[in-house]
C-alpha cells in the first residue's frame, strides 16, 4: 500500500474547499490512460453539488477505443465529461460552451435580478502531473503557469484572467493518503503522478510488461522488434539488446517505462471499464 501526501498537499486540499464558494465550476481533470486511478476519492466529498466538468486530459496518449468507453461510462453514472487534448488542442474551444450550458440557469437568475453579464470563475483541479498547467497555458495562448513532466510542479493557488468568458483559478495537484488498491498507486506511477522513487523501478517494469503482453502484444513486439513470449527478465535483456548501448538491466526497465510515458509504445490506457 503506497502512502505519498506531502504536506503542500494537505494545504492544497484546504485551499481548495475554502475557495469553492467563489467559483460557478469545477474542472476536475483525470488522466485519459488510468481515467479510473486518476481520480481522486475524495473530490466527491470536496465538491459537493457544485457544478462539475471532467476532462479527460492528455487523450492523445491514449487508447481512442477506450476513451471513447470511458466516456460512456461517466455519462452513464450522470457526468458531463469532454476528452481534450492542450498539447493539440484537441476539443479546448467546447470547455467554455459546455460550461455555459451547466450554468445557464444559474446566470438566467442572475440577469433577471438585474446583474451585468460576468466570465465564468472556475476553478482547475486534478492529481499531479495531470496536465492542469498545460491546459491553462493552451486556453490562455501563453504561457502563464509551469510545466513539468513530474509531479508538485504548481505550488500555489493562481487566478488567470483568459478571455471576457472565462476566469480560472489554478490549484496545485492533489492526491489522497493512502492508495489502497495497488494497481491504482503502480498506474499512477507508471503515469509519473508519484514519484518514481516511490516504488522500484522493476515492480513497475515487471506490472507494465505483463499488461502490454495481454492487451497490447502488437505494438509492445513492434516498438522492439522482439519476440515477446518469454519470461520478463529475459525479455528487458532483449530490450536492452535492441537499443545497443544498454548495459544495465535497471536501466532496461526505466527505458520501457520512458516509451511507454511517451507514447513511442502506441497509445495506451492502463484503466480497463
Amino acid at each position: 500500500m503506497i502512502q505519498w501526501y506531502p504536506g503542500h498537499m494537505a494545504k492544497a486540499k484546504k485551499e481548495i474547499e475554502e475557495k469553492l464558494k467563489l467559483v460557478d465550476i469545477v474542472y476536475e481533470l483525470i488522466d485519459a490512460r488510468i481515467p479510473f486511478s486518476s481520480r481522486n476519492p475524495m473530490v466527491n466529498e470536496i465538491l459537493k453539488n457544485k457544478p462539475r466538468l471532467v476532462l479527460m486530459t492528455k487523450s492523445n496518449m491514449a487508447d481512442s477505443n477506450l476513451t471513447k468507453k470511458w466516456e460512456n461510462f461517466f455519462k452513464n453514472n450522470g457526468q458531463n465529461v469532454l476528452s481534450i487534448d492542450s498539447t493539440d488542442g484537441f476539443n479546448i474551444k467546447k470547455i467554455v460552451p459546455m460550461s455555459k450550458e451547466l450554468l445557464k440557469e444559474k446566470f438566467a437568475k442572475e440577469a433577471q435580478k438585474g446583474l451585468k453579464p460576468r466570465p465564468i470563475k472556475g476553478m482547475i483541479i486534478g492529481i499531479p502531473n495531470v496536465g492542469k498547467s498545460t491546459l491553462l497555458n493552451r486556453l490562455v495562448g501563453k504561457k502563464v503557469a509551469n510545466v513539468g513532466n513530474k509531479p508538485g510542479v504548481t505550488k500555489a493557488q493562481q487566478w488567470v484572467r483568459l478571455n471576457k468568458d472565462l476566469d480560472l483559478l489554478d490549484t496545485p495537484g492533489v492526491l489522497w493518503p493512502k492508495f489502497e488498491d495497488e494497481k491504482v498507486g503502480i498506474n499512477l506511477a507508471i503515469t509519473g503522478a508519484i514519484k518514481d522513487e516511490l516504488l522500484k523501478v522493476e515492480d513497475l517494469g515487471n506490472y507494465l510488461i505483463d499488461f502490454l503482453r495481454e492487451y497490447y502484444p502488437n505494438e509492445f513486439a513492434s516498438r522492439y522488434d522482439i519476440d515477446i513470449d518469454c519470461e520478463n527478465i529475459d525479455l528487458v535483456r532483449k530490450i536492452c539488446k535492441s537499443r545497443g548501448n544498454i548495459q544495465s538491466i535497471e536501466d532496461g526497465y526505466r527505458l520501457l517505462i520512458q516509451d511507454f510515458r511517451n507514447t513511442r509504445i502506441g497509445k495506451i490506457t492502463l484503466d480497463r471499464v
